[in-house]
């Protein structure tokens, strides 16, 4: 009977002791963002190192952005610094308009802003090749390029502004094929509008410019939505 006893005094906390303390470090280490919390200077910022849940998306952007950078070629990887600026500014207008609003009233999700973020930067990939055909992602948007046969290709693009859904742009037509795309809007009559949407390749991204002007003076093609622009540099991503 003491045989037993002093067995199980012995045994039992020498596995707590091994494994109670290495679970508050582990959990620490995984909710740390990817600044320091002392040096918080904005409403997103701040409201990240309240969150745990929080920090960890953060951490998983900068983490996925930081590997992604070292893959890009050196103007792609330009343009992503661009977006994922784009991103920030993006990620603080939520987190303005959440402030001072409970949690179960608030209109944006930040936490699913910066989840979402991170998913989008660790399925994006460098191009095989100097084609076209593919899904392109930015933080605005996609543009879906697909083989439509017969030396032509199927381009379609939806962008808009991530947070408020305004300016949005829905572009698409079958276009020739060539070292760039060029794709003229046209009106529910199948006329053009004035304005003309060219696809280019830059390194590893997709370019997108919008050029022409459309009847009276309009400066926003009929596909788009009220200061909405199709212009913008986009990757080649996984489909999400």
């Amino acid at each position: 009977m003491k045989s037993w006893i002093f067995t199980i005094r012995v045994v039992f906390p020498t596995l707590t002791l091994a494994i109670l303390p290495a679970l508050p470090g582990h959990a620490l280490a995984q909710s740390k963002p990817s600044f320091d919390c002392a040096k918080a200077a904005n409403v997103a910022e701040k409201e990240i190192c309240a969150d745990p849940v929080l920090a960890q998306a953060d951490a998983d952007v900068a983490k996925n952005y930081a590997a992604l950078l070292r893959t890009l070629d050196p103007r792609a990887g330009k343009a992503l610094r661009d977006d994922q600026s784009d991103f920030i500014a993006y990620r603080d207008q939520i987190a303005g308009f959440n402030e001072n609003t409970p949690k179960d009233q608030q209109t944006f999700d930040l936490g699913e802003f910066l989840r979402d973020r991170a998913t989008l930067l660790a399925g994006i990939r460098k191009p095989a090749d100097t084609g076209f055909t593919g899904t392109w992602s930015s933080v605005r948007g996609t543009v879906e390029i697909k083989a439509a046969g017969a030396g032509k290709l199927e381009v379609s693009e939806d962008v808009a502004n991530p947070v408020s859904g305004g300016g949005e742009c829905d572009v698409g037509g079958t276009v020739k094929a060539g070292k760039s795309l060029q794709l003229v809007d046209t009106d529910d009559n199948d006329k053009p509008t004035g304005f003309v949407f060219t696809f280019r390749r830059s390194g590893d991204a997709l370019v997108v410019e919008q050029n022409g002007a459309g009847k009276d003076g309009a400066s926003e093609p009929p596909s788009c939505g009220a200061n909405g622009h199709a212009d913008g540099t986009f990757f080649l991503s996984e489909k999400q």
